[in-house]
């Protein structure tokens, strides 16, 4: 009889174990499946991310929820790297470096020795776009021992070949060819013809840097044959270019427009919007520099047009992304919200499993009724502290996330603002103009108007060409320096050379206003400053002389240099500003006037300057009364 009751004990209290045990099982069945499942979506995604973005990242965000719910590692990282590679191709550097940064960490955990090096290859290409060299260089050294002992030859090939690049940089060249030479050497033995292509291009660029005309362009038909055999059309328009620049050099005009325009319709094919964008400017600097007026019109033209194509499709990318964004925040506080509520069931289900095993064992052991009681007491009591603990760590956890939420709204927010006043800017100041220019062309074609009036209309034309074009520099400065984030790049210039420069480009007004152009700065002064940006404060100020300088008058360029800055003056002989206008413009509000000839403005182009000049550590002055001129002076950091 005592055997019995002992065996229906038995069973009672171990038919709840055995039913966790069948689940257990089941579990790891599941487990496994599900690593083969997130395994093939990282595929998938990768596939996708060449020609349909939005897809991959959601199969990004799916693969990743799976991996964590199983604790599969290798599957997260893969899932990290191949969103930070999307988010690289797009042009979000930041964050794509944040997610590389995410794999890496979880690769260094999980001792992933594959994935470290091929993770810290793409940290190091953003430490180099962001001018941390020194950084970039550490990281290439580690991957490169690293890619070395594990046999990684194709990335050995890669990494000089980067490495080789930063030395350029930094003017080393005899050490960037030596790296690129035993880049291509690997990549010959091992037939890689990427590795060889790419190498053969940095030797180009080498060359020419060195100013080896020959070298350089034997370097680059090498590289050109690669490309032309492997189809690859965005190979072809790089080299074609560099090409071009070359015959340039050699003053062999029409043959490096015939090449160029080859490099520009390899790139179309592409879409690669700054291989084209670069290719107009080289072709419409030439017919500019030709005073062909026609093809520097028609080519200006089409620049406008693949510039406000480009900005569309980025408009609408960002705003797919930041929809994305917000899709990913509400599926991942969902995704919580669904895990808590499991976390609570399963909770549920052990409790109810060990107090029906306690009840069972009460009812069957009643002599040793007390001893079981105490130990329900303890386990209980411990449970309590447990689950409190995870209480009191949710609470921790919804708050942080609270807080995060709020700091995005913030973000988005702020990009919201800049988005309208850049779409303000752009379908008021530059889609004016250009609407204006297809209606003026389109009476000319048609013969609607007298030669008398197609003239007058053709020199407001010329006008308006200039404003737009002033404003499109403007407003493209604005934005590198507002959207990039990156720090700036600071190089020393010839501050005689530059003003020489600027007095060719701004030729054409200043003959058409009979203004004299006097270039009186020193001609051994240097100064230190971002190089794009600098140019478009001085083409801007000059630009402001000329509009408010009435005909036959000058303006004078001279500089100063104290114990800390460096000063170059703008002196004008026009209609100067009263105390009031002065005031606006000091004040930084959106102000314009028309010049001597009637000439209109943005308003946007002194803001523009104070705002670079700030972010280079300088300053403008502005000195000005009514009938007696102006001078404008840009106040910059003394170069070390």
């Amino acid at each position: 009889m005592r055997n019995k009751w002992v065996i229906i004990i038995c069973i009672l209290v171990g038919y709840p174990f055995l039913l966790f045990a069948q689940n257990s099982k089941q579990v790891v069945l599941d487990s496994a499946k599900t690593v083969k499942l997130v395994d093939s979506l990282n595929k998938v995604a990768f596939n996708k991310k060449a020609f349909n973005v939005l897809d991959a990242l959601n199969i990004l965000n799916q693969t990743k929820d799976l991996a964590e719910k199983i604790n599969y590692q290798k599957g997260l990282t893969n899932a990290y790297y191949t969103e930070a590679g999307i988010f690289q191709q797009n042009g979000f550097n930041k964050r794509a470096h944040l997610l590389y940064e995410i794999a890496l960490d979880n690769s260094l955990k999980n001792n992933d020795t594959l994935a470290i090096p091929k993770i810290n290859i793409q940290i190091a290409a953003y430490e180099v776009s962001e001018g941390k060299l020194d950084e970039a260089i550490n990281l290439y050294n580690q991957s490169l021992i690293a890619c070395t002992k594990l046999g990684m030859i194709t990335e050995v090939a890669n990494i000089k070949n980067s490495l080789g690049l930063i030395e350029i940089k930094k003017k080393n060249y005899y050490k960037a060819e030596s790296f690129f030479k035993e880049a291509l050497k690997i990549s010959q033995t091992k037939k890689f013809e990427y590795g060889e292509k790419k190498s053969y291009y940095n030797l180009g660029l080498l060359a020419s840097a060195k100013n080896d005309i020959a070298n350089a362009r034997l370097n680059f038909n090498n590289s050109i044959a690669f490309d032309i055999a492997l189809k690859d059309h965005y190979g072809m328009s790089l080299n074609q270019l560099q090409l071009a620049k070359l015959l340039l050099t050699e003053h062999k005009l029409n043959d490096a427009v015939v090449l160029a325009k080859k490099a520009y319709d390899n790139a179309r094919m592409t879409n690669a919007y700054t291989l084209m964008t670069n290719a107009m400017v080289f072709i419409k600097d030439i017919y500019k520099s030709e005073y062909d007026l026609e093809n520097t019109i028609n080519w200006q033209d089409s620049l406008i047009n693949t510039l406000k194509l480009k900005a569309d499709n980025e408009v609408d990318y960002a705003n797919s992304f930041i929809a994305l964004v917000q899709d990913k925040r509400v599926q991942k506080q969902n995704a919580k919200t669904e895990i808590e509520k499991a976390n609570r069931r399963v909770s549920s289900q052990v409790i109810i499993i060990i107090g029906g095993t306690f009840l069972l064992l009460i009812l069957a052991m009643m002599v040793i009724f007390a001893f079981i009681s105490y130990r329900k007491q303890m386990l209980l009591s411990r449970r309590l502290y447990k689950q409190n603990s995870i209480i009191e760590e949710n609470a921790a956890s919804l708050d942080n996330l609270n807080k995060e939420i709020n700091s995005k709204n913030l973000l988005l927010e702020e990009d919201n603002r800049t988005k309208d006043k850049l779409l303000s800017i752009i379908s008021h100041d530059l889609r004016n103009p250009i609407t204006n220019t297809q209606t003026i062309l389109s009476l000319i074609n048609k013969g609607a108007l007298s030669p008398e009036e197609s003239k007058v209309l053709l020199e407001q034309l010329e006008t308006q060409y200039i404003n737009t074009t002033g404003l499109l520099d403007n407003l493209l400065g604005w934005l590198k320096s507002q959207i990039t984030g990156k720090e700036l790049e600071k190089s020393d210039m010839n501050i005689y050379d530059l003003m020489n420069g600027m007095h060719l480009e701004q030729k054409i007004p200043l003959m058409h206003k009979r203004i004299k152009f006097i270039n009186i700065t020193h001609n051994n002064t240097v100064i230190k400053a971002e190089k794009d940006m600098i140019k478009i404060i001085f083409r801007n100020l000059i630009s402001n002389a000329i509009k408010f300088t009435p005909l036959d008058g000058r303006i004078e360029i001279s500089n100063r240099e104290d114990e800390h800055y460096d000063y170059v003056m703008i002196r004008d002989s026009g209609i100067g500003m009263s105390e009031d206008v002065l005031n606006k413009v000091n004040a930084q509000k959106y102000f314009t006037r028309t010049g001597t000839l009637q000439e209109k403005g943005s308003g946007f182009g002194l803001i523009l300057c104070r705002d670079l000049l700030q972010k280079q550590g300088g300053n403008l002055l502005i000195e000005s009364a009514k009938g007696e001129g102006s001078v404008f002076t840009v106040q910059l950091p003394k170069a070390i």
